[in-house]
């Protein structure tokens, strides 16, 4: 076996003003180098033990962080399906098979069950996401209705009177859960709106009732400290909840806004508590506690494909990246470097601005390029950067809330800067 691909030692700069810089490293693996049977990584989840569990659109791979690589394929193991779309793991360290169009397994140590609307309550054959809750039952999401499974006993929830529990769904088609430690379930469904549920209470944000931004949620997660719902769609970028789940605040990052896509697919935290976010046409992208973001893309950082399809964060900082023709990306944001503690690249003050921004950069980033986005996202100034500084005009402007967008090294950092 040829070793992992080591791509690069790209620079990622933090701080400004000449501050230390991180080192940036991304392996690559793929079928050139690993027995991964193909290049399109659907899901991820760690096995608890510095390996990872790997599933592909042709077979499922576990991979012990090392050299070691299993293959599990239809018809050479007890895999019912070798088109996976979901992975979970559970406390006991049982592994949950979501797949495309066979049903749900689950993998105990060598023993290997399936569950099938034939043989079981799951409403539909096609399983799109799984949830491990705090009480070890898996969440099973399907185009038939959202299950719960807790090992002997299920419930089910659809937009029938036989919901469970009288929690009746707007639709059934659902794609995307994740469930707080109280109970309360938060659910994004194909074209039917953001569920929250709460014992028998629904709450539903639709485009057409609530002026809702997507009717449709690929990904939902709690952020496991501050506890905001995040939401990817695939047409209205990201969305974060404050406040209560019903009437609290949302915020949205999209194209509009200078938000590299509004195609996003997949969320992750990492140890700090800052976002990732998979795209579809635009790479990687790492969200800040204050709403900044840096994105990266085959060009200028390691990433092998801008089409993400899956994403893990381990606790030692490192991101796994699944894709769509790339195969798998491991990037290590902090190789060699003890202190990740300032994340921002560049600082820009004074804000909010009447007159003019100033930009201080690391010494690094002479001549990088900026850009300044109206509210609507129209570009109405950009240049290049004298040295490591640049002053941005403001006069003349209308009053509002504006992107400021600094592109280097193949990434690029936003600022919302606020025109009075």
């Amino acid at each position: 076996m040829r070793p992992a691909r080591l791509v690069g030692s790209f620079l990622i700069l933090a701080g400004c003003c000449g501050l230390p810089v991180l080192g940036q490293q991304w392996t690559i693996y793929d079928m050139s180098n690993t027995p991964l049977p193909s290049t399109t990584v659907k899901a991820l989840v760690s096995d608890g033990n510095n390996g990872m569990w790997v599933g592909t659109d042709w077979g499922l791979c576990h991979f012990d962080g090392v050299d070691g690589w299993t293959v599990f394929q239809e018809g050479t193991s007890p895999l019912v399906e070798n088109n996976i779309s979901c992975l979970a793991m559970d406390d006991a360290g049982r592994l949950w098979i979501g797949t495309v169009a066979m049903g749900l397994q689950v993998k105990d140590g060598e023993t290997w069950t399936t569950y099938t609307p034939l043989d079981s309550p799951l409403p539909e054959y096609g399983i799109r996401d799984l949830f491990i809750d705090g009480n070890d039952a898996v969440w099973i999401c399907t185009s038939g209705g959202l299950a719960r499974f807790d090992g002997s006993t299920w419930v089910e929830y659809d937009d029938t009177p036989q919901s469970h529990d009288g929690a009746i769904l707007n639709s059934a088609n659902t794609n995307a859960v994740a469930v707080r430690d109280d109970g309360t379930i938060c659910l994004g469904t194909f074209n039917g709106g953001l569920h929250f549920i709460q014992g028998g209470s629904v709450e539903v944000l639709t485009s057409f009732e609530d002026g809702f931004f997507d009717n449709t949620a690929v990904e939902v997660a709690y952020h496991p400290t501050t506890g905001a719902r995040w939401v990817a769609t695939p047409a209205a970028g990201l969305l974060r909840q404050q406040g209560p789940v019903v009437g609290g605040v949302w915020t949205q990052w999209s194209a509009a806004f200078g938000f590299p896509s509004n195609a996003t697919t997949s969320l992750a935290f990492d140890a700090e508590g800052d976002v990732w976010v998979g795209t579809q046409i635009a790479g990687l992208v790492e969200v800040h506690a204050d709403g900044s973001f840096i994105q990266y893309t085959t060009t200028g950082s390691g990433l092998p494909d801008d089409n993400i399809k899956s994403l893990w964060a381990d606790a030692d900082g490192s991101i796994w990246v699944g894709t769509f023709l790339g195969g798998l990306a491991h990037y290590e944001p902090s190789v060699g470097i003890q202190d990740r503690s300032s994340t921002n690249m560049i600082r820009a003050f004074p804000n909010p601005a009447s007159d003019q921004v100033s930009l201080c950069l690391p010494p690094e980033m002479a001549g990088a390029t900026w850009q300044l986005h109206s509210p609507t996202g129209a570009v109405v100034r950009q240049g290049v950067t004298n040295a490591a500084r640049a002053a941005v005009r403001m006069d003349g402007l209308a009053t509002g809330l504006y992107q400021l967008r600094v592109i280097a090294f193949g990434s690029v950092e936003s600022f919302g800067i606020v025109v009075e």
